[in-house]
C-alpha cells in the first residue's frame, strides 16, 4: 500500500511539473488532453496489433 502512495505522488508532482513547464515555454496547456486523446486514438491501437502480431508469431513458432 505504501508503495501505491509513493506511485500516485511521483505522477502527481510529474504531472504538476509538466504543466509548469509547458507554462513556462507559452504552451497552452489545453492541449495535454487533446493529446493524450489523438494518442489513444491513433498511435495506441498501431502499438497493440504490433503486439498481437509478435504473440501470434511466437504462438506459431511452438
Amino acid at each position: 500500500m505504501k508503495k501505491l502512495y509513493r506511485n500516485i505522488l511521483i505522477y502527481t508532482i510529474a504531472v504538476i511539473l509538466l504543466v509548469l513547464v509547458l507554462e513556462l515555454l507559452g504552451i497552452n496547456t489545453a492541449i495535454i488532453p487533446a493529446v493524450i486523446e489523438w494518442a489513444t486514438t491513433f498511435i495506441l491501437p498501431w502499438i497493440g496489433l504490433y503486439w498481437l502480431i509478435r504473440l501470434v508469431k511466437s504462438l506459431e513458432k511452438r
